[in-house]
């Protein structure tokens, strides 16, 4: 049996659009050092995309935690971990407090190569 697949993830758009969406929420929640997101938001930012935002959400949030900011320290993750709630729907995040300051600073995200 030979089954096609009409889906193929793109991890690395979502990312970058997940990125984007933290960047925005930081500026306006500048002192934030810690977040959690309903993970129907996150199925809203992924265009209601299920799979990214259930069962490929893990490799996607591997690649956020790769777009850095410089600091004093040198590059820096924007994202120092996070958890996915499953039972509760819940995404928690904890934010690296050296790439929040550059960020404020204005510094621009650096992404990470693509393979």
């Amino acid at each position: 049996m030979n089954m096609l697949y009409t889906h193929k993830p793109n991890y690395y758009f979502f990312a970058h659009k997940f990125v984007l969406f933290l960047e925005q929420h930081l500026k306006s929640h500048p002192t934030e050092q810690h977040t959690s997101f309903n993970l129907q938001t996150i199925y809203d930012l992924f265009s209601h995309d299920s799979a990214s935002s259930t069962t490929n959400l893990e490799g996607i949030l591997n690649i956020a935690d790769e777009y850095v900011l410089d600091t004093e320290d040198g590059p820096q993750s924007l994202i120092r971990s996070y958890h996915v709630h499953l039972d509760n729907h819940v995404l928690t995040l904890e934010f690296n407090p050296k790439a929040i300051n550059s960020l404020k600073a204005g510094q621009t995200l650096i992404n990470p190569k693509a393979a």
